[in-house]
């Protein structure tokens, strides 16, 4: 049974997250999740845009092979990673680089995938809560068949997105948007720069 994000995070302030900054693309099987993904994270960090979390390569091989490779959008470099089954060292070392986007203070974190190992309360599951406490927003896709168990898991903190590149890049100008002017009222009111998210560490 899917534990909700409130229940793995008690500390959380459902009040304090925006819901649509905890945004997932729904996707069907054999639509180009990864092409959409890759894509839009190249296109903001070509406009010099922060981005943090990790990145599927398109695999365009008919059948996908076995392994896949993954891109740290932080660090920048990339690793072959079985599709399937995964080892709990891999899994905790591409979580501690998904949380190294809050360090980084980074302006999206793309968590690849919201699936069985998640629903289960494995994979990234616990990197969503720990991102969304210190107020990143979270880019995902779920399978359609998945979205009740990410509705579960988000307690209704969360947003849909329809899997159009061009709904992802609606979303993220309104979510962008939105940050930019809470961050300038709060400079204005200060008179100081004042960083969105606390100290992490």
């Amino acid at each position: 049974m899917t534990r909700r994000l409130l229940d793995r995070f008690p500390a959380l302030d459902p009040s304090q997250i925006n819901a649509s900054e905890l945004a997932a693309i729904v996707f069907e099987d054999g639509a180009s999740i990864d092409h959409l993904i890759a894509f839009f994270a190249d296109e903001l960090r070509t406009a010099g845009r922060n981005v943090g979390g990790l990145v599927h390569l398109p695999d365009d091989e008919e059948p996908p092979a076995r392994t896949m490779t993954v891109i740290d959008l932080g660090a920048g470099d990339h690793w072959q990673q079985p599709r399937s089954i995964v080892d709990p060292a891999s899994l905790a070392g591409t979580t501690q680089r998904i949380l190294a986007s809050i360090e980084a203070r980074a302006d999206l974190t793309i968590i690849p995938r919201f699936g069985p190992a998640e629903i289960t309360g494995g994979g990234h599951a616990d990197a969503f809560g720990t991102v969304a406490a210190f107020g990143l927003p979270v880019l995902t896709a779920v399978r359609r068949t998945d979205v009740e168990a990410w509705l579960r898991f988000t307690g209704g903190i969360g947003t849909l997105l329809a899997c159009r590149l061009r709904v992802v890049r609606a979303w993220w100008q309104e979510t962008d948007d939105r940050r930019q002017k809470i961050l300038a009222r709060a400079t204005a009111e200060s008179g100081n720069i004042v960083p969105l998210l606390p100290t992490y560490g």
